[in-house]
């Protein structure tokens, strides 16, 4: 089975604030841009008018911490800040 067709069965109950935060300013200097390959949920798009290039969208977000690896624990990026969703909320996987 796919990525994409593993995500179809996932389920998300999202929170009105995002977990995970986008530092665009610190995206400038980024010419790799690892975010826009690594995420298996693609949640960074790159977009030229936004500051930095990148637009994040949180809302399918599956919790895999990949952003933790290649851009918030590493000192050369640190865009991404992220945090647990509120109590109740985000991604809920079906493993049967």
């Amino acid at each position: 089975m796919s990525v994409e067709k593993d995500l179809e069965t996932v389920e998300w109950d999202v929170g009105e604030e995002g977990h995970i935060t986008v530092d665009n300013s610190e995206c400038v200097d980024c010419e790799e841009k690892p975010c826009l390959h690594l995420c298996p949920a693609q949640c960074f798009d790159y977009q030229e008018e936004q500051e930095g290039g990148i637009y994040f969208s949180y809302e399918h977000c599956i919790e895999c911490g990949s952003c933790m690896v290649f851009c918030a624990n590493d000192p050369d990026r640190g865009a991404v800040s992220w945090t647990k969703p509120d109590g109740g909320k985000g991604v809920e996987y079906d493993l049967g």
